[in-house]
């Protein structure tokens, strides 16, 4: 099946759909498609951090899960 006959039957198909909850996430899959890479839309400050974050952990630079709420009180 080639695509055109895929767009073809898709577009036939969505003619008919009166679901809308199925439209409605086929409309948020088309706008999620439409928007880019998510990365494409991080300010410098949240790349920074992320760059951050993959040297720690690289570098070992890390806690477990248990340590971390341990210091905010939570008996874990």
């Amino acid at each position: 099946m080639g695509t055109e006959s895929i767009r073809l039957e898709l577009i036939d198909w969505l003619k008919r759909l009166d679901d809308e909850s199925i439209l409605a996430s086929l409309l948020q899959f088309k706008k999620s498609a439409e928007s880019g890479d998510w990365s494409d839309n991080l300010s410098a400050d949240q790349v920074e951090s992320l760059k951050r974050g993959l040297s720690d952990a690289e570098n070992n630079n890390m806690m477990t899960s248990q340590d971390f709420w341990t210091s905010y009180g939570r008996k874990v």
